[in-house]
């Protein structure tokens, strides 16, 4: 229940606000503190504190966002209810609080637990179906379920009817249910027919969440460019000015911004684009100006590095410092660029794996070459590193003079350019090491490659086995459980 994320504080406004008695009777609670909590997404926040006397609990504030609220009692014990526009008045018991609620007050909370229990009773029935006939029996109970929703939850207006219609999947048509394809777009055109985007309290219940978390997930295939289009599609539904609005767009953006999964970073940059950027003219009137300029500036660096896209040009010098090397030049069938510091120590276990790869594909026959950048501004470490591991694939740098000097060999030498030198910012390298993988025309194909992932990539690629990959897999459980039982002992500590 605790807080955190700064941003999703930031997210709440004063919307759906309504003036409302709650009054809760628990039998068998001691007088003890109680709280209230209010959903915004998946996760529980406070919302008020009260005080109970003899069971009876009472919360006097005055306004509160309408959708799914829970009192919590000691020991993290709590019960659900919906907060919508009408006083509310409950009685339970504090050893089986749906089982004993009783509905005093509140139209919201009668349909709500009504349904609660209903499919409860439907959950035990089915549960004594037997015999030959219990597939048809089975059948009925769901028509009996699906008759319920369509006569007391499908379009009707009380809150509680719109957070439970959020939990029923469109009705298939009978003619296409035994076509995989058909039954699949029809569900896909159908999955948000039940859910009420125009009434932002939704987003104050964790169904939302869910069934937002459902449909980018498992619904639509994993490519950038439908993501996108789908969220767009989505968000265009959504009031602008609505708690559901700023939710849906930073639990998207956010999901692909931090995503493992390689070119998701795309969907980062499409959804920064369409409503945080330009950041003086931003969608996202929630965060504060500099956050939104952070996020830019962050979307803009991560642009020209997308899977597509060609690899920023490098002419940098050799350990000789007079040898420069321009890597489009190269004419291999793929190049492998490598951005590492010798002082990281993840570089270094990294790096002789690399080499390791690197001596495989060659004997495979791969055409590929590697060009290890070193990031160290001391170049001196650098060399030193290079030379007693015998790295032996391409190593380039920057060095000191070149960066005092940049007008001259920039513009009078003709050398380099202003892009390679500032290749850090250009690759945007925050951490070492950094590893994208190119084609014969310089496009990024791979990227945020360790070595593991490198060779089942070049595997699939070249349609070859390399046999490095098994002590690679063996290596890196090892490192995992490493750490693992590191944190357990510091835990433990």
């Amino acid at each position: 229940m605790r807080n955190k994320s700064l941003l999703i504080l930031l997210l709440f406004t004063v919307s759906f606000y309504s003036q409302q008695n709650l009054k809760f009777k628990i039998n068998g609670l001691q007088d003890t503190t109680v709280f209230l909590a209010r959903y915004f997404g998946d996760k529980l926040y406070y919302a008020d504190t009260a005080y109970s006397k003899n069971g009876t609990v009472v919360f006097n504030k005055k306004e509160f966002i309408g959708g799914i609220y829970a009192v919590v009692c000691p020991e993290s014990r709590y019960f659900e209810f919906i907060m919508a526009n009408e006083d509310v008045e409950l009685e339970t018991d504090i050893l089986d609080f749906n089982g004993k609620m009783k509905i005093k007050k509140s139209e919201n909370n009668k349909l709500f637990y009504q349904y609660i229990s209903f499919l409860g009773s439907m959950k035990e029935r089915s549960k004594t179906l037997q015999g030959d006939d219990s597939k048809t029996k089975r059948e009925a109970l769901d028509l009996e379920v699906k008759q319920f929703q369509k006569n007391n939850i499908l379009n009707k207006e009380l809150l509680a009817a719109k957070v439970l219609a959020m939990s029923v999947d469109p009705e298939i048509p009978e003619e296409i249910k035994n076509n995989d394809s058909l039954r699949y777009r029809f569900y896909l055109d159908h999955y948000w027919d039940n859910i009420d985007v125009t009434d932002s309290r939704i987003v104050h219940t964790p169904v939302y969440h869910k069934k937002l978390d459902f449909f980018f997930k498992k619904m639509i295939p994993q490519i950038p460019d439908t993501i996108c289009k789908y969220a767009h599609n989505l968000i265009s539904q959504i009031d602008q000015e609505s708690d559901l609005f700023k939710y849906t767009v930073h639990h998207l953006t956010y999901k692909y911004e931090t995503s493992n999964i390689m070119g998701m970073d795309a969907v980062f940059v499409c959804m920064a684009q369409k409503y945080y950027c330009p950041a003086n003219d931003s969608k996202s009137f929630w965060l504060d100006s500099n956050k939104i300029v952070d996020l830019c500036d962050k979307a803009e660096k991560t642009a020209p590095l997308l899977i597509g896209k060609k690899a920023p040009r490098l002419i940098l010098a050799d350990t000789s410092e007079t040898n420069w090397i321009d890597f489009y030049q190269l004419p291999n069938k793929y190049n492998l660029l490598i951005f590492w510091d010798p002082d990281c120590g993840h570089c270094k276990k990294e790096i002789p794996k690399m080499v390791n790869l690197y001596e495989e594909f060659k004997e495979k026959g791969i055409d590929v070459e590697f060009i290890a950048v070193g990031t160290n501004l001391e170049n001196e470490k650098w060399i030193k590193y290079v030379k007693n591991n015998e790295l032996p694939w391409i190593n380039i740098s920057d060095f000191p003079d070149a960066n005092k000097n940049a007008k001259e060999y920039i513009y009078e030498k003709r050398i380099t350019t202003l892009e390679s030198l500032n290749f850090r910012s250009k690759y945007d390298i925050f951490s070492t090491p950094q590893v994208y993988l190119v084609d014969s025309e310089k496009k990024i194909i791979g990227k945020k490659l360790n070595a593991l992932s490198l060779g089942k990539m070049m595997e699939h690629l070249e349609e070859v086995d390399i046999d490095y990959l098994e002590i690679l897999e063996k290596q890196n459980k090892e490192e995992k459980e490493k750490i693992e039982n590191s944190k357990k002992k510091n835990n433990k500590d």
